[in-house]
């Protein structure tokens, strides 16, 4: 019986990617949905999950990767520029959250079911749940983690046998439900909690087996549904 879930925040309740593509037309030539494109999928999730895990918040590193990636020599001010832009994104996700259509309502549904809430995110959690609170006039979490509140990265199983600890919960009462493959669901399946992998832009399968998830839902309503049966 599933009593705990593990909530992830942008890409999951919140629409962070249209703020990016705002954020970023223009930069390198690239419109903002190339842009994204090519930073998160060819560059974050393709090469530092994959590759340098330990990498994953190091802003610079990145940059460095997507100058590679793109034949062009490294420019350290046009770097600085785009991690300031990350933070001007964030920075505007905050004043003018974007949440997903049916989020709110698959949030709701989850409370009503009596299911502990516990949002899991890798920074910015408190703030994240307190914007949301404030949008909906609605304390959602029971728990609020993130990566410097429990000392390891989303990245890491670590990361989920503390928050288990922390919500008083087991593995297999448990379920981790989020859009990044690397970090809601390798490392939650490591430790035994049941997954479900919220795909809302029809991305292929992981290949790697570990990163695979027990469910597959198009959005948090369908998520609903599996928590349901």
């Amino acid at each position: 019986m599933i009593t705990t879930v593990f909530m992830d925040y942008d890409g999951t309740i919140h629409d962070y990617d249209s703020v990016l593509f705002r954020t970023f037309e223009g930069i390198l030539g690239l419109s903002g949905r190339e842009f994204h494109r090519i930073y998160v999928y060819d560059i974050h999730r393709a090469i530092v999950h994959t590759r340098y895990p330990e990498k994953h918040d190091d802003m610079i590193f990145h940059c460095k990767l997507l100058f590679q990636h793109l034949s062009e020599p490294f420019d350290p001010e046009l770097a600085g520029l785009i991690c300031q832009k990350f933070d001007d994104a964030s920075e505007e996700a905050q004043i003018r959250p974007k949440y997903f259509p049916e989020a709110i309502a698959a949030l709701d549904e989850m409370k009503g079911m009596g299911l502990k809430l516990c949002l899991s995110t890798g920074s910015g959690a408190e703030r994240k749940a307190e914007t949301l609170e404030c949008h909906t006039g609605v304390q959602f979490f029971d728990h609020i983690f993130s990566e410097p509140k429990i000392g390891f990265l989303k990245t890491e199983p670590s990361y989920y046998r503390i928050a288990l600890g922390w919500a008083r919960a087991r593995p297999e009462e448990t379920v981790s439900i989020g859009d990044t493959p690397m970090s809601d669901i390798r490392p939650a399946k490591a430790v035994g909690i049941t997954t479900i992998w919220v795909n809302r832009r029809g991305e292929p399968t992981p290949e790697n087996p570990d990163q695979r998830p027990d469910f597959e839902v198009h959005d948090l309503i369908e998520a609903v549904e599996v928590l349901s049966e």
